[in-house]
């Protein structure tokens, strides 16, 4: 049995739905499907109840997932223990995944505020990030490697982690726009009237990355006619830079560009807005810390700033 298939199943049981289960484990439905079937060949029983519409689970996968998550957690509890006892000391470690556009944006407020937040209660205090694409970042946090998880949430596209185990609160609203370089009369250099006798040059987000879902979303306030993208990547960093140099169109958060001055918004109905989460384990919440101990993870919760 390899551990992804536990990872796949739990995924398949919160969402109750096939392509939105492979969706979110980034594998082909069929790649997928064939996974779950290996774990019931493993398992020697069924765990979809493949007589039924929509998904659910049988009998037996309802007693066995309650069972896959404690043994994912075993695993990670093993993990945490053996890292553990490879970096004994007494600092206080804040581990936090983000995809790469906060942390270039809102990480480095966030460590100033909690430091400062935090020096007169927690003595050494440091911090561990990684920084991945929302996918990755989620699994990182899911898998027990970090203690806190923060991304960007849309309503069309949720990122859906089960409730019964994860908290979240909203840190803000984040603006997606679309950006272009202006011209010497301060106007974007593209429009996106429809009517605009030029198709668009796109520099378009990776087809897996989050905010390329976001983009969609975006367009589905009206028609644009839009060129084929001449550019691709996974950054929004990198497509400031393209777009400051005049290629094309970008949609990118607003924080984002708050240090290019060169770079305005293309005005019209195709922009939306994202809210910033930050995530933590239910069970972080719930743990007694004793009546004298410090909770650092606690604290920082308690006082993560905007």
């Amino acid at each position: 049995m390899e551990t992804k298939w536990l990872e796949d199943f739990i995924t398949l049981a919160q969402t109750k739905n096939f392509s939105k289960a492979a969706n979110l484990r980034c594998v082909t439905q069929p790649a997928f499907s064939r996974r779950i079937q290996a774990l019931e060949g493993w398992l020697g029983c069924e765990l979809i109840d493949r007589g039924a519409y929509p998904t659910r689970l049988s009998a037996q996968g309802e007693v066995f997932y309650e069972q896959a998550i404690a043994m994912l957690d075993q695993i990670r509890q093993a993990r945490s223990v053996v890292r553990g006892g490879a970096q004994q000391s007494n600092r206080k470690l804040v581990r936090m995944v983000v995809p790469h556009t906060l942390a270039c944006t809102r990480v480095p407020h966030w460590i100033q505020h909690l430091q400062s937040s935090l020096s007169g209660q927690v003595r050494d205090l440091s911090f561990q990030l990684t920084a991945s694409n929302v996918h990755d970042a989620v699994l990182h946090f899911t898998d027990g490697a970090c203690d806190f998880l923060a991304c960007y949430h849309h309503s069309r596209e949720p990122i859906e982690l089960d409730p019964s185990r994860y908290e979240y609160k909203v840190l803000g609203v984040e603006p997606f726009l679309p950006y272009a370089l202006h011209d010497a009369q301060g106007r974007p250099q593209f429009s996106l009237d429809p009517l605009a006798p030029l198709p668009v040059p796109v520099l378009s987000y990776s087809k897996h990355a989050y905010l390329s879902k976001m983009v969609d979303v975006a367009l589905q306030a009206g028609p644009v006619f839009l060129q084929q993208a001449v550019f691709e990547t996974d950054m929004s960093e990198s497509l400031k830079a393209m777009c400051e140099a005049g290629l094309g169109v970008a949609w990118l958060p607003r924080s984002v560009v708050k240090d290019a001055p060169g770079l305005c918004e293309i005005p019209g109905p195709y922009r939306t807005d994202m809210e910033i989460r930050l995530y933590r384990r239910l069970q972080r919440a719930k743990e007694a810390s004793g009546p004298t101990a410090v909770d650092h993870l606690d604290l920082a919760w308690h006082v993560w700033p905007d």
